[in-house]
């Protein structure tokens, strides 16, 4: 009976980490934005300032980027990252002020979703144990993002509906204790070679045999920050984050302003995530077989166009039609820039280059909530916001048509 490769428990372990930290931190937390900023008496604009304090982490990021490279850093960082998540969860349960809120929450969890998150840590490790897969890997480890929100996300509201925010608080702190801590401190390794295997399970006969085309060159940090496709990935990805992040936080509140019940929005918002996972699916099996940048493309415009359902619904109909095609092709987002990173320039210092290119995009994605809660706040409507989300879907969608991979010529290390 052939070994399971031990690449497929890496695909696990970011796959926990990733749907509690979403779950929690991303689709979850929308559901605490009324109850909480109702018992803090503050504003939603006030409230959202939380993503804000998440960018205390980021002048940390470049040196977590530079550790994932080193043998047992991931394992580090993501042990360290699961406690200090689930510790900060349960304090959250008894903040009494919105500063408590910010420096718990926004800092202490803040730090502890830079280690553990699906944006850095785990993307960059299964870029160095899958090559010919990567695409379905990366499908299914973000899967764990979307899965936060199928399960993580409605576990949270009913918590909330049934004993309230404060317990439901404590019940998430402890589910990552236990999910997250004890799989990363015993199982998580940095590369194949560390355990003497190759990437995707790889023989070294099979190795020696592959041909020129199968080789993956590994650009290095410096001479990958001097191409052109490097800072239109980055617009790329800030364009996403910047739409995707404010649409997960406000949906659950956009949908009660029009009238929606909290029931009916918690089921779209749990539809949205069921379809996210069929999206990853299927976007995860096309990069395989198609251009990475045309597949991305085909992800980001869609996903702007089907916000558009949102915006002008005026009956479940519409919100089901959401709920499908946004789900769908949002969900698809995540995974192809995590190929898309490593397709580009390979594996071997994909940590470094990840922590260089992550932070932007986590301060555009921080202050886009923030902005949708302060145009909410002045005009007492999402509406405005949610169409400058839509135009920076389809911007990012076009530039990720235009951009092609880096041309290699001579060393590159």
């Amino acid at each position: 009976m052939p070994r399971i490769y031990y690449g497929w428990v890496i695909v696990l372990i970011t796959f926990i980490s990733s749907m509690t930290t979403a779950g929690i931190g991303g689709y979850g937390l929308s559901f605490f934005l009324i109850p909480m900023s109702e018992a803090l008496n503050v504003s939603r604009t006030e409230f959202s300032a939380i993503t804000v304090f998440r960018l205390i982490s980021l002048p940390i990021i470049p040196i977590i980027g530079l550790f994932i490279d080193r043998k047992n850093g991931a394992r580090i960082i993501m042990s360290l990252g699961g406690l200090a998540g689930g510790i900060s969860l349960i304090m959250v349960s008894r903040v009494n002020t919105l500063i408590e809120f910010f420096l718990i929450f926004g800092v202490v969890f803040g730090f502890a979703t830079t280690a553990i998150g699906g944006q850095l840590v785990g993307p960059a490790v299964l870029s160095k144990w899958f090559v010919k897969q990567r695409g379905r890997v990366m499908a299914i480890s973000a899967i764990g993002i979307s899965g936060g929100g199928l399960v993580i996300a409605p576990l949270a509201g009913w918590l909330i509906q049934e004993f309230g925010w404060r317990m439901a608080w404590v019940a998430l702190g402890s589910t990552m204790l236990i999910a997250v801590v004890p799989i990363s401190a015993l199982f998580m390794r940095r590369q194949p070679e560390d355990m003497e295997l190759l990437p995707d399970g790889a023989t070294l006969t099979h190795a020696e045999n592959e041909t020129p085309t199968e080789i993956e060159y590994s650009w290095s940090t410096k001479r990958a920050l001097q191409t052109k496709a490097l800072w239109s990935l980055l617009l790329v990805q800030s364009l996403g984050l910047f739409s995707l992040m404010p649409v997960l936080f406000h949906q659950v509140a956009f949908m009660q302003d029009k009238g929606f019940s909290v029931q009916e929005s918690t089921t779209i918002a749990t539809m949205l995530a069921g379809f996210a996972i069929i999206g990853k699916v299927i976007y995860g099996y096309f990069v395989e077989k198609y251009s990475i940048k045309m597949i991305l493309g085909f992800c980001l415009i869609p996903a702007g166009l089907s916000l558009l359902l949102l915006i002008n619904a005026k009956n479940l109909i519409y919100l089901y039609a959401y709920a499908i095609i946004h789900g769908i092709t949002m969900g698809g987002f995540p995974p192809m820039m995590n190929v898309v990173w490593a397709s580009y320039f390979g594996r071997a210092n994909m940590g470094s280059i990840r922590g260089v290119t992550t932070p932007l995009g986590n301060i555009i994605g921080a202050l886009s909530p923030l902005i949708a809660g302060w145009m909410w706040d002045s005009s007492g409507d999402y509406t405005l916001a949610f169409n400058f989300f839509v135009i920076a879907w389809i911007l990012g969608g076009l530039t990720a048509l235009l951009t092609s991979p880096p041309r290699y010529s001579g060393s590159i290390n």
